[in-house]
């Protein structure tokens, strides 16, 4: 039986026995093929801001990204419990991490992945369909490879072939480390990019690593707002330094402090929201009015606080779909803003419309 609306403190804090039973929510319900689809009759238009296709780079193959697939295969298993509670990466059993480590590992090697295989434009779309949104921010990762790292012309020249570009806010990505940086958030710009997506963990970085200021400033003369990972998640908590000099902390909330002051002109979105770090990416925010936030992966707790502390005015949805489903993203928007329908379709769609220039 479905929990009633008003009911939300025990729709929050309940533990949801797989991805199907949030058709239990008053916001679902399983279609005809078993499916969740969203039931909010008057949420509709909205904008995801935080999606990926597959990450497939250096030496692994190209998926087809126009190809359908019956079933879309998240980094989760779908069949795991789902709390409301919690940031979502800790929703990740030790299975579907060692799980999503050996396909991301497959991704950057000619054996492929079958999970990343289905990450593809039409299945996007069709979920899309299915939870009322409109339009998704596209989100390449450039990792920094010296070859094989053109996801940003891949996943561009597979938007424009599939007739779909209205679908989409398309984003680029560089590595703002590098000598080419700049010259590289050109040519992107060239190609109708909206945003530039940067990863500090997959790109081994840290954003205030001067070598980058010379992008950032780039991207603010020619307006590009700079979307990135934020903060320290469950992987990263362990500061276990690697041979290799990786540790996990170089998305740390603090390192962005620097960058967000020294370009007071310059957008930033900081994607989950700093992740586990939370209330330090609201301080941030709270002191640089050039600070967005995608609500990717924040419990419901944390959405309220950071409506109640920030503001709704710089908060957007974000799914981080294919590492997620949509939909327990976006139950946790829509618990949190149950006594407030005008925040909740500010969050949904309407701050991103306005972020974006669609208003």
């Amino acid at each position: 039986m479905k929990g009633k609306i008003n009911d939300t403190g025990i729709l929050e804090q309940r533990t949801y026995p797989g991805l199907r039973s949030l058709a239990e929510l008053p916001y679902f319900e399983l279609n005809d093929s078993g499916l969740l689809k969203l039931t909010v009759d008057e949420l509709d238009g909205g904008i995801d801001g935080h999606v990926h296709f597959a990450f497939n780079a250096l030496a692994g193959p190209k998926p087809d990204l126009l190809m359908p697939h019956p079933e879309t295969k998240y980094c989760m298993d779908v069949n795991n419990p789902i709390s409301l509670v919690n940031y979502m990466g800790q929703n990740l059993t030790e299975q579907d991490m060692s799980y999503t480590l050996e396909n991301w590992l497959s991704m950057l090697t000619p054996a492929g992945s079958a999970l990343t295989n289905t990450h593809t434009i039409p299945n996007l779309i069709a979920e899309m369909d299915r939870m009322h949104i409109a339009k998704a921010v596209v989100l390449p990762i450039a990792y920094g490879f010296p070859y094989g790292d053109d996801m940003s012309e891949w996943y561009l020249d597979a938007i424009e072939k599939s007739g779909k570009a209205d679908r989409f806010i398309i984003c680029g990505s560089v590595k703002p480390t590098l000598p080419d940086a700049v010259e590289k958030t050109k040519a992107l710009k060239l190609k109708g990019v909206k945003g530039i997506k940067m990863h500090p963990l997959l790109a081994w970085f840290t954003p205030n690593d001067k070598r980058a200021w010379a992008f950032y400033e780039e991207c603010s003369l020619l307006g590009l707002p700079v979307l990135s990972h934020s903060g320290l998640n469950q992987l990263a908590m362990t500061e276990v330094e690697s041979p290799t000099g990786f540790t996990g902390q170089q998305p740390n909330i603090d390192y962005f402090v620097e960058p967000v002051s020294d370009f007071p002109n310059l957008r930033f979105v900081f994607c989950h929201s700093g992740a586990l770090q939370n209330e330090k990416a609201i301080e941030i925010a709270k002191h640089h009015k050039n600070v967005w936030m995608d609500i990717q992966g924040q419990s419901v707790g944390n959405i309220r606080n950071m409506i109640r502390e920030l503001g709704p005015e710089r908060l957007m949805f974000g799914s981080d779909w294919p590492i997620f489903p949509i939909a327990p993203l976006l139950a946790r928007l829509l618990i949190a803003t149950e006594n407030d329908k005008t925040i909740r379709k500010m969050i949904f769609s309407e701050n991103a419309a306005r972020f974006w220039g669609l208003t």
